[in-house]
């Protein structure tokens, strides 16, 4: 498992240099390498690549990574291998705290959106987990979320109705992109995921026994409501995160786990969660990357190339899904 785990890493430091060197104007490797000895803020391509690709790629990486622990830790919860980590309301919740920051306080700087976002999304969770309540999640909690989703996006709506200038903003965020990744953001919110990911390695022996059957789990001594409260802070974590710092990206969250469990069928859900990081991290970079070059000088927004992608993807999914269980 190391071996491949190492593979998967080397992989995304392969698409992480990539990304430095390509995009709407691409460079060579030397103009790097003299940042690198001596930094030139004079230079234009040394700006470039230092001050807005490298934390745009570094910000790719962190929130491919969240997104991939969300939604693998959220299909282990709701034993759903389609479900995603919108099915918690995180996505709604943040929408409705930034739109009703903006409604309330008028525009503001990029670092108060990002704090109203993972508020919100942390928010959302909370009270998913109250609609939910006890007992076996594997519906429950699906349809708590569905239901708090569509009050949140209701309400959402009407204040964009309302105000032009929350909309504008709202219509921006919500497309999900890199565009505006800075290192101050980056540098607040990647403790945050870390705590995340390490809350989901914390509980995975606890969620594989829920799996069995919140019976069994009970039967071998697992708190079904100490596992899903823990389970639901690590999604409200990372996806709260990804979210304040890239908008709603879709699609990661399902597709990783998926890919991490076919590269070992029988691994542990902790092995699956150290399998994700890497899997989720490459996806966002590459999608990153191929939407900056396919476009140029224009891009495509991460969240709509990923869409493109996942969409069938999700169809193929799907029809496997339906295929075993006829």
């Amino acid at each position: 498992m190391f071996s491949r785990l190492g593979f998967l890493w080397l992989v995304v430091l392969l698409a992480f240099i990539t990304a430095l060197f390509i995009g709407a104007q691409d460079y060579s490797p030397a103009v790097l390498w003299q940042a690198i000895r001596a930094y030139d803020p004079g230079d234009a391509a040394q700006v470039i690549l230092i001050e807005m690709r490298l934390p745009r790629a570094l910000t790719a990486v962190t929130v491919g990574a969240a997104l991939a622990v969300s939604g693998l830790v959220m299909q282990a919860l709701t034993r759903n291998p389609l479900a995603d980590p919108g099915l918690t309301g995180v996505n709604a919740g943040a929408a409705l705290a930034v739109v009703g920051g903006l409604w309330i306080f008028g525009p503001l700087p990029r670092s108060l959106i990002a704090t109203l976002a993972i508020t919100g999304a942390a928010g959302a969770v909370v009270l998913v987990r109250m609609l939910a309540g006890g007992g076996d999640n594997t519906l429950r909690l699906p349809l708590a979320g569905v239901a708090f989703a569509s009050l949140c996006m209701a309400i959402v709506s009407f204040i964009v109705l309302l105000n032009p200038e929350a909309r504008n903003v709202y219509r921006f965020w919500m497309v999900g992109s890199l565009t505006l990744a800075d290192t101050s953001a980056l540098l607040t919110l990647a403790p945050v995921v870390l705590v995340g990911i390490g809350c989901a390695l914390l509980i995975s022996r606890q969620i594989e026994a829920l799996m069995l059957g919140t019976e069994m789990g009970t039967a071998l001594g697992v708190s079904a409501d100490r596992v899903l409260s823990v389970g639901l802070l690590s999604i409200a974590l990372t996806a709260g995160a990804s979210v304040a710092l890239a908008g709603p990206v879709s699609f990661i969250g399902l597709i990783a786990p998926h890919l991490a469990r076919r590269i070992v069928p029988r691994a542990g859900l902790a092995a699956q969660v150290l399998l994700a990081c890497p899997m989720g991290a490459c996806l966002a970079l590459l999608a990153d990357t191929a939407g900056r070059r396919l476009v140029r000088p224009g891009e495509l927004p991460l969240s709509i190339l990923l869409a493109a992608i996942g969409a069938p993807i999700f169809m193929l999914l799907v029809r496997r899904i339906l295929r075993e269980s006829a």
